[in-house]
């Protein structure tokens, strides 16, 4: 399952002003500074899908899809 989705959500004026400072001051875009603090916090590709395979044990296959 591949998703190809902008993610569009609203943030508050001071989180918006703290990730403009922070970029400033690592002197980076702000996508870049996004996505290393997303990387940061989320956990990797591979423990989701541990997640996601150990949520679907125990449900019927025709449940799960």
């Amino acid at each position: 399952m591949i998703c190809d989705v902008r993610i569009a959500t609203r943030i508050t004026s001071a989180v918006d002003r703290r990730l403009r400072m922070l970029a400033l001051v690592k002197g980076q875009p702000m996508n870049h500074v996004l996505v290393g603090l997303l990387d940061q916090v989320l956990p990797s590709a591979d423990e989701l899908a541990a997640l996601l395979a150990a949520d679907t044990n125990g449900i019927p296959d025709e449940v799960a899809a």
